[in-house]
């Protein structure tokens, strides 16, 4: 567990998710992607995330607020579903996410495929791009990674 300001982050395998955690990652999830980007391309709930551990990132009343996912068993590491509530953009809380994804990853190598509105962010949190721009759920994405 990790501490950034008012937000505490977790993780935890799937099988050790409570119902509750569960059903408030998928709706996260689901108002990031679904609701406010409008991805409706790609399903959302894909049968992947049994095979995660999941970062869980709460507020001080507990609310969950920042989440994404890890393939811990792939090589490299791969990192997605990566979200922030709306209400909390460019307020840190996605850093303070991914800073405490670079601590779970460790020192393996990982890679994620980036929305490229959000190139310059990962590039600032030490991922380099990797091959061209691509689209993803019909929204340009680059192919990033973490040495």
């Amino acid at each position: 567990m990790a501490t950034s300001s008012s937000f505490t982050f977790t993780h935890k395998h799937f099988d050790d998710l409570t119902l509750m955690e569960l059903h408030d990652l998928m709706w996260l999830r689901n108002e990031v992607f679904v609701f406010y980007q409008k991805i409706t391309a790609e399903p959302e709930v894909d049968g992947l995330d049994p095979q995660c551990v999941h970062l869980l990132g709460r507020d001080s009343a507990g609310r969950l607020v920042a989440t994404a996912r890890l393939f811990m068993d792939e090589d490299p590491v791969k990192v997605g579903r990566v979200a922030v509530h709306q209400d909390l953009h460019r307020s840190g809380v996605g850093t303070a996410l991914m800073h405490y994804a670079h601590t779970v990853i460790g020192q393996r190598p990982a890679a994620l495929s980036a929305q490229n509105y959000l190139r310059d962010w990962y590039e600032r949190l030490g991922w380099r791009p990797k091959g061209e721009v691509y689209d993803e759920a019909e929204i340009p994405h680059i192919y990033m990674v973490r040495p």
